[in-house]
């Protein structure tokens, strides 16, 4: 598991100067950042007038994400970058910081040679070295979120210590800092701890987490509506976000189409992967299996399901919470499957099964691994919304 940890951090750190072109995305949040350096609160609050005013601006990430916009205006001054790169090494440290807690969850609840399947899945995923490489919010929206998982798994294995509720209030409440979409990945672990909890009648501790998420947000919300000049502005801005996704070129054009064109997207980027998940789901249906890695698979579907339901929202980008999670289960699947056909061999014949599957597993990550070259180094393709994905499919 170490070896591959490193492995994949090495793959990330590698692949952080072969970036030809930035997004406007990219060059939306560090102009946001220079901004900040400029002027400070006041900057940000021009850039909140500007984005209220301007319909071309609400286009693209809205000044609120503040978290993001201080942070990458933080790296910028460290490091003396003032472009783009700067926020791309903020992405890149987060994809290694996901692995780690990764690979703790998957030890603490899987078995061991399901944990490095899907270690090495998640490893060479290509859509999560495509964020690695890039200034967006998603990576760090992704680190935190596994960390919500992580604590909502020790949580669900029966842990009361009360760390673990803090740590929870603290991470969710801070990532809310940096994208506003951070209440769904909280919100949904939120409700699988509380389930839990009422189920083993612990309502003290129930309480201390109803009121640790309380205060934890409250305290994000006035702090972000301090910066942004009130919480109206940032509550009417970020509420106005999918009416004007809606309105989006973009978005219209790239990211839209029937619901089921998001698993599709899945399948195309790392189809082993994808169907290992989808084994992995069909476990829990014929054995009983950890009941954390349950809650979790429920976590997968649930945030792709709500995803789904948003009109022109079929971008991988915006289910990056569920990457740890589906190469977990992807790992499970491969598990549940080998052990199923190991059982129906003669011993004599196992070890040979045994061999091919890990070299089909081993084949897969490489597979994935050069699908990531060929698709977003090669061609520099700069997005993962659906239409991108099936026009690179095709060429």
């Amino acid at each position: 598991m170490i070896a591959v940890v490193f492995v994949a951090s090495m793959l990330r750190v590698i692949n952080l100067g072969n970036v030809v072109s930035r997004t406007p995305d990219e060059k939306v949040y560090t102009y946001q950042a220079q901004t900040w350096l400029q002027s400070g609160q006041t900057g940000i609050r021009s850039l909140v007038a500007e984005y209220k005013s301007d319909a071309e601006t609400r286009l693209y990430p809205p000044p609120t994400r503040v978290g993001m916009i201080q942070l990458v205006g933080d790296l910028i001054r460290w490091t003396s970058r003032n472009d783009e790169s700067a926020g791309a090494r903020i992405s890149c440290a987060a994809s290694i910081g996901s692995l780690v807690v990764l690979a703790v969850i998957g030890i603490r609840i899987l078995p061991p040679w399901a944990a490095l399947a899907g270690m090495m899945f998640y490893a060479v995923l290509p859509a999560e070295l495509a964020i690695a490489r890039r200034t967006w919010t998603d990576a760090l929206v992704e680190l935190a979120g596994l960390l919500l998982i992580w604590m909502a798994c020790e949580i669900t294995r029966g842990s009361k210590s009360w760390i673990w509720f803090a740590l929870f209030a603290l991470t969710g409440s801070v990532g809310l800092l940096f994208k506003e979409s951070m209440p769904v990945p909280y919100g949904l672990c939120a409700v699988w701890i509380l389930w839990e909890l009422a189920r083993r009648r612990e309502w003290s501790s129930a309480a201390i987490l109803i009121g640790s998420t309380a205060v934890g947000m409250g305290m994000s919300l006035l702090w972000l509506g301090v910066q942004v000049g009130s919480l109206g502005d940032y509550v009417s801005i970020v509420l106005a976000i999918p009416k004007v996704n809606a309105a989006n070129p973009y978005a219209l054009e790239y990211a839209s189409g029937p619901r089921y064109l998001m698993l599709l997207a899945f399948w195309i980027i790392a189809p082993v992967t994808s169907l290992s998940a989808v084994a992995g789901l069909l476990s829990f249906w014929r054995r009983h299996g950890e009941r954390a890695m349950a809650w979790m698979a429920g976590f997968t579907v649930a945030y792709i399901g709500i995803a789904m339901a948003m009109p022109h929202w079929i971008n991988l980008r915006y289910v990056g919470n569920t990457f740890g999670p589906v190469c977990l289960l992807a790992g499970l699947g491969c598990w549940w499957l080998i052990t199923a056909v190991g059982g129906w061999l003669d011993a004599a014949d196992r070890r040979p099964f045994a061999v091919v599957a890990i070299a089909i597993v081993l084949g897969s990550a490489v597979a994935d691994y050069l699908r990531f070259q060929r698709y977003f180094v090669r061609d520099e393709m700069v997005d993962l919304s659906i239409k991108m994905l099936m026009d690179e499919r095709g060429s």
